[in-house]
């Protein structure tokens, strides 16, 4: 559904046009109103508008000089032009600005919705031809090397995909790594020389080391490589060959590919790189912990050294301690707090669980990192919210005094739960509260202005987009704000009719219709017969 924009300089047309036509049958779902150009580009700085009505002769800037503005902002805008001249000069202004359709005034009812449905239907195929197949592809064409960069970096990162879904991306992006194939990886750090070039030269240089790679490994091997968050450039490496190479064999080849490359990159860049070698079967299983465990190894045994390569092997020692794979996956309870997506908690809570149980179930120290997480994000969330842990947790909130007392997983998880639960109902009650205040505000700031209320009116007053408050008060009320201000002006010269001896027109003006004529108009379509018949009555 489209968004709709009415602009004259007589408020009582615009309200007329807004109020009595069935705009929803040509597919607009809102229709907003202003009174001159300037108050109709404030409207479209605010909100998204995909059509204009507006006339030519308004004071100040024209119907003519508004969608030259709109034409230099907003390209995609559909424009119908109003005018009560039948000038061929206007005409022809109409068409240099790309106008849609020009009427003349007063336009038939018909002739409006016609022009209105015409221009949708333009926007329509202009969007579908824009995100059709064929676009797309061509897009994800042009980006590919950023896509297929962006997919590896998930997966080092843990974000879990299932076999048929990485498949799926896989072909997409036209790459031929084959599922459950056999996998080294290789971490590869830019040293010495690279760091003194300015941001230009070293970007340049980054591209030229990953081009030695793929030329000495691209003979024998599938390359696809990333550069991570920590500055390392991680390359994950796959024989060309169907039959599939012994680990130690594939992971002596690499080591002489590897050498080569330090060679190259030496030879013909004038700097120095570190190299770590990691062997791990099928991918993409165990992707993730290879790349985790490849950066402690670079760490741990090249730390500040220059120009080493490192083949690591061996996994770790049986009683090893380890973190919380599923803890620290992407995306973080920080994150996920931070934007309220309670389900998505839930189900990263379940998963960190599930792992405590099965791996280390009887490890307090586990328990203790779950818990801390859970603890610094929580609070993270609430202070950012302006709120205090204390109003949340209740009598929960001793227990963060106290320090962390879990003995077990089920306790942590019972506590877990409970301080979830007693936040996101807080959160949820908030959310209504704030929408039950907006709409005491609105209804308390139209019966107070209800000669000049207007949506753009009520949203500057609530400090909202006109577009969000327009609809969570639907949501709240059932009614959109055109119809309750329109309703409440009826009730109001209802009221004043039985009770004040105001003249029509008097009362008219006090409602907002400048126009005694559109007033008795409006009153009569809401209530079958005219002002002075309701009074006489």
């Amino acid at each position: 559904m489209y968004q709709l924009l009415i602009v004259d300089d007589q408020p009582d047309l615009v309200e007329d046009l807004a109020s009595n036509l069935p705009w929803e049958s040509v597919g607009v779902e809102t229709v907003y109103q202003a009174h001159s150009a300037a108050g109709a580009l404030e409207i479209m700085n605010a909100t998204p508008i995909d059509i204009v009505i507006t006339d030519i002769h308004m004071p100040g800037q024209s119907g003519l000089d508004l969608i030259a503005q709109i034409r230099s902002s907003w390209s995609n805008v559909k424009c119908i032009l109003l005018s009560g001249y039948n000038d061929f000069e206007y005409a022809q202004r109409a068409l240099q600005h790309q106008a849609t359709d020009y009427l003349l005034k007063p336009a038939e009812d018909e002739d409006l919705l016609q022009a209105v449905k015409k221009a949708a239907v333009q926007l329509e195929e202009h969007w579908q031809a824009i995100s059709s197949h064929h676009s797309a592809l061509h897009s994800l064409k042009d980006n590919l090397p950023i896509l297929r960069s962006h997919l590896l970096l998930s997966l080092l990162q843990g974000e879990a995909f299932t076999s048929e879904k990485l498949a799926d991306k896989l072909d997409m992006l036209d790459f031929s790594f084959t599922m459950n194939e056999p996998y080294g990886l290789m971490l590869l750090r830019m040293e010495d020389y690279f760091y003194e070039q300015t941001e230009r030269d070293n970007a340049l240089l980054e591209y030229a080391v990953c081009n030695i790679a793929e030329e000495i490994f691209s003979e024998e091997y599938k390359l696809w490589h990333t550069k991570d968050g920590h500055g390392y450039y991680v390359f994950v490496i796959m024989s060309k060959a169907e039959a599939q190479q012994e680990q130690t064999q594939l992971l002596h080849h690499m080591e002489q590919k590897a050498a080569q490359l330090q060679h190259y990159v030496k030879l013909y860049l004038k700097g120095t790189v570190s190299l770590v070698l990691t062997k791990q079967d099928a991918f993409p299983h165990g992707i993730h912990e290879t790349y985790d465990f490849s950066l402690i190894n670079f760490r741990q045994r090249i730390g500040s050294e220059r120009g080493f390569l490192l083949t690591v092997t061996e996994e770790a020692k049986h009683g090893e301690a380890n973190s919380l794979s599923h803890l620290y996956n992407p995306p973080l309870f920080i994150h996920l707090f931070e934007a309220g997506q309670w389900d998505a908690i839930e189900e990263k809570l379940r998963l960190v669980f599930e792992e405590l149980e099965l791996k280390w179930g009887e490890s307090h120290e586990h328990i203790l990192e779950t818990y801390f997480m859970i603890v610094s994000s929580l609070s993270f969330s609430i202070h950012k919210n302006k709120l205090w842990m204390a109003d949340i947790m209740g009598a929960e909130f001793n227990q963060l005094l106290s320090g962390p007392h879990f003995h077990t997983i089920k306790q942590l998880r019972s506590w877990t739960e409970s301080i979830l639960a007693a936040y996101r109902n807080h959160m949820s009650s908030r959310v209504q509260h704030s929408r039950s205040s907006t709409v005491q505000k609105v209804q308390e700031y139209v019966s107070g202005h209800l000669e000049d209320a207007s949506l753009q009116s009520i949203a500057a007053h609530v400090f909202l987009n006109p577009s969000y408050l327009s609809k969570i008060y639907k949501l709240e009320t059932g009614e959109g704000i055109s119809e309750y201000i329109s309703r409440l002006k009826m009730e109001t010269a209802a009221h004043m009719l039985r009770t004040a001896p105001d003249k029509i027109y008097e009362i008219a003006a006090k409602v907002g219709y400048l126009k005694t004529s559109y007033f008795i108009k409006v009153f009569k379509d809401r209530y079958g017969i005219t002002p002075q018949e309701f009074r006489d009555r």
